[in-house]
């Protein structure tokens, strides 16, 4: 597996054809370290080599969409395989979003970012909750 560590996001690649237990066990690892000791909330799975997903690969996107979910991060994964885009979307609890190449999963962490930076700009300036203080 090819592990890409960027400022804003890591970006996870298996090398195979197959999102089993070994590699989602791998990426669990990862993931894991780089949440709590480096404060990591964007990751990006590049899927484009993967055919199969087992029910562990399910398992763990679904932990890290929870994660990333609740701490503003991103979780987005990268394929063009219409079985693999399919069997995610069934078999997943939540939305998760999936584009067709890398440079599009970048682009869209970086949008979730300055989303974020608005919104934590706007609570500092009307307050909390979004109202405005007279």
């Amino acid at each position: 597996m090819e592990i890409t560590k960027k400022e804003q996001y890591a970006v996870f690649k298996p090398l195979g054809a197959s999102f089993d237990e070994t590699v989602s066990l791998a990426i669990e690892k990862s993931i894991a370290v780089m949440y709590s000791a480096e404060g990591r909330i964007n990751f990006i799975l590049n899927l484009l080599k993967v055919d199969a997903i087992s029910p562990a690969g399910i398992t763990l996107l679904n932990k890290v969409q929870k994660i990333c979910k609740n701490e503003s991060g991103l979780l987005v994964l990268v394929s063009t395989n219409n079985d693999v885009i399919d069997y995610i979307s069934g078999a997943t609890e939540e939305f998760l979003l999936i584009l067709p190449s890398e440079e599009e999963a970048i682009d869209a962490v970086f949008m979730n970012e300055l989303e974020n930076d608005f919104k934590d700009e706007q609570d500092e300036e009307f307050g909390s909750e979004g109202e405005i203080d007279y």
